[in-house]
């Protein structure tokens, strides 16, 4: 249980750091460094996840890949965060990071 443990407080110190290190709110949510940091814990949460038989992959997907093994869903990640800094869009980035910020926030709570 205290890698459960550990598990907790290293998402939840990635997702404290990725708000306290920009000023404003609107910063933390337009924020790729948000996003970069949401989708590391995301990744390393559904894969600690999955690997204890704690819940399964929703995202069809992400199913997909990670029925291929770990690398095809870090690179999709990768590219995910490419793509996101490309863009250089604060709207699309505020919409991906509540959907991975909140990702991984759900799969932290499975964790016991």
């Amino acid at each position: 249980m205290r890698e459960s443990l550990a598990m907790k407080y290293l998402l939840a110190f990635l997702l404290f750091c990725s708000s306290a290190w920009a000023d404003p709110v609107t910063d933390v949510v337009t924020s790729t460094d948000t996003f970069a940091f949401c989708k590391a814990a995301d990744v390393v949460s559904t894969i600690y996840v999955i690997e204890h038989g704690i819940g399964v992959e929703a995202n069809p997907i992400v199913a997909g890949l990670l029925a291929h093994g770990y690398l095809p869903f870090i690179l999709l990640s990768a590219g995910i965060y490419w793509l996101i800094k490309e863009a250089n869009n604060p709207v699309a980035t505020g919409i991906t990071n509540v959907v991975t910020c909140g990702a991984a926030v759900n799969n932290l709570l499975l964790i016991p």
